[in-house]
C-alpha cells in the first residue's frame, strides 16, 4: 500500500447543501445540521420522471433549493416516451421554471440526448438530483455510452422506477465533464437562504411590491396585489400556497440561525465573565 499525504485542502467555490434528512419532518432538528450533497458544480440536472413523479410543487421546491446555493438549474424530464403529451409538461414547467432549460429525454430516441452535452464538456461538473427511480442511473449510462452505472427496471406495481443508487458517485464522463449520481432524495429540507425564494418565483415577489402593506403576508390584507392577481387567474392558488410554505420554512430556519447566534455570543460573554471573575479572586 502506497502512502499518501494530503498535502493542501482547496477551497470550494460552491456547494449544494440541504438540511439534513431523517428528523422526521422536525423543522428544528433538521435546521441544526446542514448536508452537502456535492460540492464545486456548473450545473445541477434537476431530473423528474414523467410517470407518477412529475410534480411541479415539487420542482419548485427543487428551484428554490438550487438556487438558495447559488448554483445554476437545468430540468430534464424524462420518460418522454411513455406520456401522451409530454410538450404539455415541458409547457407546464417551463411555467414555474422561468427562464431554466428545460429537456425532454426518451428512452426511444437518442437524439434527444445531444443538447445535454455541452453540460458535459471538459472542465464541468454536474450533479443530479431528483426521486428515487426517475431515471438518473440510466441517463448517466446512456450519456456515457455503456452502463457504468446500476439500474432497475420500472416496477409494475408502481408504474415508477425502483430506488437503485445508494452512494453517491463521481463519474468523468467520456466528453471530458463530470457527473455526480445522487441517490434519490426523499426530503427537500432547506439549509441556504440565499435568495433562493425570490429566484424561483419571480412573479410573485413582483406582484408583492404593488400591495399595501410592506409586510403583507399574501393571506388576508385588504389591497393585497398577489391575492388579487390569484382571483384574476394571473397566478395559480397552489403555486401561491407553494410560495408561502417555503417562505415560512426559511423564515423559520433564519431565526433559528439568527437566535442560535445570539445565544452562542451569550455564552462567550459568560466565559469572559468568568474568567475576569477568576482574575479578581485571585488579585
Amino acid at each position: 500500500m502506497t502512502d499518501t499525504v494530503i498535502s493542501r485542502v482547496l477551497v470550494r467555490k460552491n456547494a449544494l447543501s440541504r438540511g439534513a434528512s431523517g428528523a422526521r419532518n422536525k423543522q428544528d432538528e433538521r435546521s441544526k445540521k446542514e448536508q452537502v450533497i456535492a460540492a464545486n458544480l456548473d450545473t445541477i440536472f434537476i431530473v423528474c420522471g414523467l410517470d407518477r413523479d412529475f410534480n411541479l410543487r415539487r420542482i419548485e421546491r427543487y428551484l428554490t433549493l438550487v438556487y438558495n446555493c447559488d448554483l445554476n438549474p437545468v430540468v430534464i424530464l424524462t420518460k418522454a416516451d411513455i406520456h401522451q403529451d409530454p410538450e404539455a409538461c415541458v409547457g407546464e414547467v417551463e411555467a414555474v421554471a422561468m427562464g431554466v432549460p428545460v429537456h425532454l429525454v426518451s428512452a426511444s430516441d437518442d437524439t434527444c440526448l445531444a443538447p445535454l452535452e455541452p453540460y458535459l464538456s471538459p472542465g464541468r461538473t454536474t450533479a443530479m438530483v431528483g426521486s428515487s427511480g426517475v431515471g438518473k442511473s440510466t441517463l448517466v449510462n446512456r450519456l456515457y455510452g455503456e452502463n457504468v452505472q446500476l439500474t432497475r427496471s420500472t416496477s409494475i406495481h408502481m408504474g415508477k422506477g425502483r430506488h437503485t443508487t445508494t452512494t453517491r458517485d463521481l463519474i468523468v464522463m467520456p466528453q471530458g465533464g463530470m457527473v455526480i449520481d445522487n441517490p434519490g432524495i426523499r426530503e427537500i429540507a432547506f439549509w441556504e437562504l440565499d435568495g433562493g425564494i425570490e429566484a424561483a418565483f419571480p412573479e410573485i415577489e413582483k406582484f408583492a411590491l404593488g400591495c399595501r402593506f410592506a409586510n403583507c403576508s399574501h393571506t388576508h390584507e385588504p389591497g393585497c396585489r398577489v391575492i388579487e392577481a390569484v382571483a384574476e387567474g394571473e397566478i395559480p392558488r397552489n403555486r401561491v400556497e407553494n410560495y408561502l410554505k417555503m417562505k415560512r420554512e426559511l423564515e423559520y430556519l433564519s431565526n433559528r440561525r439568527h437566535k442560535s447566534a445570539d445565544r452562542v455570543e451569550k455564552e462567550r460573554w459568560k466565559e469572559v465573565a468568568l474568567q475576569v471573575k477568576a482574575i479578581k479572586k485571585r488579585r
